[in-house]
This record gives structure tokens, sequence and C-alpha cells, in this order.
């Protein structure tokens, strides 16, 4: 979506989110299928659904939205009415500690 202006679809779900407005189930299931996600989480999982949250960029914003995808043919992916959080990706460091052998002295 980078060079590309916003078309009338994104304008209206922006227009919706900055009026504290909820997506439709329609809208959420079209912002995850047509290509808006920039990431997809996998919060929880069961037998049957994975409890997923998509990051989904408009224009240069970027936002989260909730939605349970079904595992097996028996169960449909579920996607519900909402009001979509603004986010923002932040970077973190990791430090890990290791236990490592010390060199043997000979003799």
């Amino acid at each position: 979506m980078t060079n590309k202006t916003i078309n009338d679809f994104e304008k209206e779900i922006l227009r919706k989110i900055d009026n504290n407005e909820w997506l439709t189930e329609c809208e959420v299931k079209r912002l995850i299928r047509d290509c808006y996600a920039v990431d997809s989480i996998d919060v929880r999982s069961g037998d049957w659904t994975v409890y997923k949250q998509e990051i989904i960029k408009l224009g240069c914003r970027t936002f989260r939205v909730n939605w349970v995808r079904g595992l097996t043919e028996c169960q449909d992916d579920l996607f519900e009415s909402q009001i979509p959080v603004e986010v923002k990706q932040i970077t973190k460091m990791v430090e890990i500690a290791e236990w490592v052998e010390l060199e043997q002295k000979n003799g």
C-alpha cells in the first residue's frame, strides 16, 4: 500500500474509527481478507479455533483488529463488529544469559 492513494473504503473506515464508530463484521472481514494486514499474531489456540490479532495498515496509520480462525471444515472464521485500536510498532531488545564451560588448564 505504499505510494498508493487512499481509496473510498479506506476513507470510510478511517472516518468511522476517528468518530469512535463500530465497524461491521463485513468491514472487519474485508480489512483482513483484502490485503490490508501487515502482521498477524496468534493470541490463543484451541482444538477448533485460533484467536488472532491482525495489524491493519490504512494510509500511514496502523490498527489492531481481532478475529477467530476456524481450524476445521466445520468451524467458520468469525469476524465480530468492533472498533479497531490504533497501534504502533516498537522494537524490544531481549538479553539472554547462557552458561558456558571454562577452558580446562592442563598441567
